[in-house]
């Protein structure tokens, strides 16, 4: 039986998948979806609710957990071995976990789909250097001793599924979309929202010795423009509650480290208003003014990090281009 294998192992991803999966026609019967190792509880838990609600519990679905990663990788191959595969949809080019599906199976078509703005890193290192392998020399000889065989040929074109708008070359084919799977099963609530206005802040791992410096300051510009309004910071799932309640002490800002969804939803299902949404580069900050075009949507330009930000201006641009607006520090 032929196959189209999906491989996701965060929210976004998965969400990537069911969209793809709906575009290119993928009946549940010919799809198996592997929840490729989630790197901690909060991811697992966003992921087993969108599983759920995004209609994906009808496909067989194989979890390659922490605590039994190998076994259960082993297996997978195993199982895979016996199939052919129409499609294979890749959510993390840059994992040593994804790459080796793409590299040790037999597919016909080799699909990204999305991976956050990481994708578009993706996009220009294929055009620069084509798929470089992160398989270390040891994980090969690892792999090896599983039964997986990385001998898999890239093709020198491969596919993009993806909502940012990338252009097709001769090294990469670009299918974008506007999340219709998402805006059906999520429609946003007009109705019955009360209570203060909220402001979104959604925090960034990004910027290295500069970054709780710069949280600082771009929390302090947020609050300037809203004294009102009630300010809620969605860490990111890598930043630590005890460092940001440090640094930000002086701020009225909540902050919230284990959302039971993703902001996306967080945003659809409140029963809260939110009037505006802030960050430096989050991916949220495209996705959710995508999804919600009405919704104030702002990326704050830091110059500070913006020098270590590769594609700094192209991501600016996009984000422009969808109609997130900038405001400077």
């Amino acid at each position: 039986m032929n196959l189209n294998v999906f491989v996701a192992s965060t929210p976004l991803q998965l969400i990537s998948c069911a969209e793809a999966r709906a575009r290119y026609a993928c009946e549940a019967s010919s799809c198996l979806l592997i929840i490729a190792r989630p790197d901690n509880k909060v991811t697992e838990n966003q992921m087993a609710f969108l599983l759920e609600r995004l209609r994906l519990i009808d496909i067989q679905t194989i979890f390659l957990k922490k605590s039994t990663f190998y076994l259960r990788l082993r297996s997978a191959f195993r199982k895979l071995s016996a199939h052919r595969i129409d499609r294979l949809f890749i959510g993390n080019k840059s994992s040593w976990i994804h790459e080796a599906f793409y590299l040790g199976l037999a597919w016909k078509q080799l699909i990204f789909v999305d991976d956050g703005l990481a994708t578009v890193r993706y996009y220009h290192a294929i055009h620069s250097e084509g798929l470089a392998s992160r398989i270390t020399e040891g994980k090969r000889k690892l792999l090896a001793r599983l039964g997986v065989d990385l001998q898999g040929i890239v093709p020198d074109r491969v596919s993009f599924f993806t909502c940012f708008p990338l252009e097709s070359s001769g090294k990469v084919g670009v299918e974008t979309h506007d999340f219709p799977v998402f805006r059906q099963i999520f429609p946003p609530r007009t109705e019955g929202k009360e209570g203060i206005p909220l402001v979104g802040f959604i925090g960034q791992p990004f910027g290295g010795e500069d970054r709780l410096k710069q949280m600082r300051s771009q929390l302090a510009h947020v609050v300037e423009r809203h004294p009102d309004a009630r300010i809620v910071y969605f860490m990111h799932r890598k930043e630590r509650r005890r460092e940001l309640e440090q640094t930000l002490a002086e701020f009225p800002v909540e902050l919230r480290s284990s959302p039971r969804w993703p902001i996306e939803v967080e945003v659809s299902l409140s029963r809260e208003p939110y009037i505006a949404f802030y960050s430096f580069t989050s991916t949220a900050l495209f996705t959710l003014k995508k999804i919600f075009p009405e919704l104030s949507v702002y990326q704050i330009d830091d110059a500070v990090l913006a020098a270590k930000l590769p594609f700094y201006s192209e991501i600016q641009s996009m984000f422009r281009g969808i109609g997130v607006e900038t405001t400077r520090l």
